[in-house]
């Protein structure tokens, strides 16, 4: 599924649509070029989640993890950028990946190998300063639970068109 966001305010808003219709669980995987809006992504989707302080990219520290109080025990944010070269199998990926998580992954192709094969995976693609190509698909072993958000969000997502 292709949208065209016109603005970060859009791009927000899809992220907090997400976030409205997310279940415990759940892997969301996050690329595309520098600057083309994963962070902020994250961003309103963890303030949507009930997140006050402040969601940095953790690309120094590969991992952040934020406690919840509704929808999931903790958000658990990758960047997986300082990756690229290696060093992937240092990090213990499974102790972040469990029933009561959500787990956002930017630049997840540098992992791909330590993730579960179930997954919805948002691709940003820069259109000019403010406007994006975002598409979004589901992955080809997709269980129900990533399924259903998937429907869910492509309804949303059609109302808002």
């Amino acid at each position: 599924m292709k949208y065209t966001s016109h603005s970060l305010t859009e791009t927000q808003a899809l992220a907090k649509t997400l976030a409205q219709i997310i279940q415990p669980g759940s892997l969301i995987l996050l690329s595309g070029p520098l600057g083309s809006g994963k962070t902020a992504f994250t961003q309103a989707f963890g303030q949507t989640l009930g997140i006050q302080r402040a969601i940095k990219s953790p690309t120094y520290t590969i991992v952040k993890e934020y406690e919840l109080d509704q929808v999931a025990d903790r958000l658990i944010h990758i960047d997986a950028y300082r990756l690229e070269e290696g060093g992937a199998d240092t990090v213990d990926f499974e102790q972040f990946l469990d029933p009561r998580t959500l787990c956002l992954v930017e630049w997840p192709e540098f992992i791909m190998d330590y993730l579960p094969k179930e997954y919805i995976k948002i691709q940003f693609e820069l259109i000019d300063k403010q406007q994006r190509q975002i598409v979004i698909s589901l992955s080809p072993q997709a269980d129900q639970k990533h399924e259903t958000i998937y429907q869910d969000l492509l309804r949303h997502i059609e109302r808002i068109d």
